[in-house]
């Protein structure tokens, strides 16, 4: 079955996510040790269940940060943390672009109320990009690797997922993909994800712009 659908991570495949700047970021405006701030917000599980739809919306989930981190940040200061925190991948993003020419193309990630009302802020390339097809864990009430996520997301792009390929710097999300039918793509870097597209079959017309 020919593949129509292709379906990528947002964190660390379309973008670097990089942990220490953030806390740093956090670290600068609260004076408090990054390393108490991990410990405060990510090691209790937190982030995890915010990701799982534990919070109803940006400001229940801000309101529950602040209380882990035992500091209050307003919303521009977490959105400020977050942004310096992601680099685009740019050779990815123009790889994306040129898939779009293939079939549809949609974003699906583990993540929290507030990123996903503020992703124009944060990441402006993704929204510009992928437009209406971006599906946050938080939202769906499920996450990666349950395999039904990857079945919601392949009916709201319209497609069975056999007809779908998805890419996942985390190979227990490639694998939770494969389960429910999908094609998986293990990320590790553009370039080796370019000759695993070939691999796989997925021709991409680059004219004289190929990296």
């Amino acid at each position: 079955m020919s593949l129509d659908t292709f379906i990528f991570d947002m964190d660390d495949v379309l973008c670097e996510y990089n942990v220490a700047r953030r806390l740093a970021a956090l670290e600068a405006m609260t004076g408090i040790p990054a390393d108490v701030i991990h410990r405060r917000v990510w090691g209790s599980g937190f982030e995890n269940r915010a990701d799982a739809g534990e919070y109803p919306d940006s400001a229940a989930y801000l309101e529950a940060f602040c209380e882990h981190m035992q500091f209050r940040i307003t919303r521009e200061q977490w959105i400020e943390a977050r942004k310096v925190s992601m680099t685009a991948y740019d050779d990815m993003l123009d790889t994306v672009r040129h898939l779009a020419n293939t079939g549809t193309i949609a974003v699906l990630t583990n993540n929290v109320p507030l990123l996903e009302d503020t992703l124009g802020e944060v990441f402006p390339e993704v929204v510009e990009i992928f437009g209406a097809n971006i599906y946050f864990s938080c939202s769906l009430g499920i996450g990666k690797p349950d395999p039904e996520i990857y079945r919601q997301v392949a009916g709201a792009c319209g497609t069975a997922p056999e007809r779908c390929l998805f890419t996942d710097d985390k190979l227990e999300n490639v694998e939770g993909a494969r389960a429910a039918g999908m094609q998986g793509i293990h990320f590790t870097a553009p370039a080796s994800f370019l000759q695993q597209l070939d691999v796989i079959g997925v021709a991409l017309d680059w004219g004289v712009n190929r990296p």
